[in-house]
């Protein structure tokens, strides 16, 4: 291989795939980036086996070629050369980057035993970034405990020309649906959180307009083409719950609040939870909506806010980080919290915008 580039274009991109390397892994190639010259075109790609990212730069090649060199050093020694022109040649599984006085050469492993990163079967369905980027709103509802992997994993699920996002702990759920414009595309998969959030990154940093998602050929991996860079992630196994079943059927209470201000009152009340299983009260009053919390050994509190309350009266328990998170990501400046009981889930829902919507379960009070 050798090739001449500017130290401007190629750092950003392997900035970007170095942070889906194996690190440490007991596969020494996965702590590598692949450098594949062919053509027109310079491939680099990294994986860990549960992410792959492969980026495509135009470029002049004088000799076609690849090999794989540890990420770390080949970031660090290109970003440390400053903006200029560098030369890069491999012979074997060595790599020799060249920039004016500068030389220096990397030992490498072999291209050949660098993995395969799946790529899609099919076209896929097609999503503006700006449509695609609004999952990150749900994420915070995945699990975290490795003790029930499919909880760990967002849920996308696209049928009847509806795509949909969800994720869920068991304690709460997110949802996000998307309108397809084909109407006969058919997926499910589960992706990993930390996967799901690293796609979103990549998508946030490429200038593009538009996102591809699609299966991989053997089915067990979702593939993300953003314009000239393709991210392809591996796929949890199990049977996510069945989340249509928990979105409450029957409504008998309704608080429309400014969202600043529920989010300043949570805080508040929180003060007094923290030793109390962070637990506050939130009554429907005709005067408002009444948010009360109370510690042994702090004493406390009662807010009563502004809100436009319709239905039965209520008195409904919430941890208040969890009520605290769905409020948080709601992108109006209004929000619309639907009761279907004191024991039963409640919904929360940004007004003016379609298609998201967090449950959270309440607590019991003793």
């Amino acid at each position: 291989m050798k090739l001449t580039i500017l130290q401007q274009d190629i750092l950003p991109n392997l900035v970007a795939v170095a942070r889906s390397v194996g690190v440490h892994s007991t596969l020494p190639v996965l702590d590598n980036i692949l450098l594949s010259a062919e053509g027109k075109s310079l491939k680099i790609a990294a994986t860990n086996l549960e992410i792959g990212v492969i980026k495509n730069i135009a470029v002049e090649i004088d000799v076609e070629g690849a090999v794989t060199v540890p990420a770390k050093a080949l970031v660090e020694i290109v970003s440390g050369l400053g903006q200029t022109e560098l030369s890069f040649e491999s012979e074997g599984d060595n790599l020799t980057i060249i920039c004016k006085k500068f030389k220096a050469t990397i030992n490498g492993i072999s291209a050949a035993e660098f993995p395969a990163i799946p790529l899609s079967k099919e076209s896929g369905v097609s999503f503006s970034k700006a449509e695609i980027l609004t999952a990150s709103q749900i994420l915070f509802a995945s699990a975290i405990d490795e003790g029930r992997p499919v909880l760990t994993g967002v849920l996308t699920d696209a049928m009847n020309g509806k795509l949909d996002f969800v994720a869920t702990d068991g304690f709460r759920l997110a949802h996000r649906q998307l309108i397809l414009k084909d109407k006969t595309v058919q997926f499910k998969s589960l992706i990993p959180r930390r996967t799901f959030e690293e796609i979103l990154r990549i998508i946030g940093e490429e200038e593009i307009e538009m996102v591809t998602v699609a299966s991989s050929l053997d089915q067990n991996q979702i593939v993300f083409t953003l314009g000239q860079t393709i991210v392809s992630s591996r796929l949890i196994e199990g049977q996510f719950p069945a989340w249509e079943k928990i979105i409450p059927a029957k409504i008998i209470g309704k608080i429309e609040i400014e969202k600043d201000q529920f989010i300043k009152a949570i805080k508040l009340a929180a003060v007094f939870s923290k030793s109390e299983a962070n637990i506050v009260i939130l009554t429907t009053k005709k005067e408002g909506l009444s948010l009360q919390s109370s510690a042994r050994e702090l004493g406390s509190q009662e807010n009563i806010i502004e809100a436009n309350i319709e239905g039965e009266e209520l008195k409904i328990a919430f941890n208040t980080k969890f009520l605290l998170d769905a409020i948080s990501n709601i992108p109006t400046t209004q929000v619309a919290v639907e009761l279907s009981g004191a024991l039963s889930a409640t919904l929360v829902k940004p007004i003016g915008e379609e298609g998201l919507e967090f449950i959270v379960m309440p607590v019991r009070l003793s």
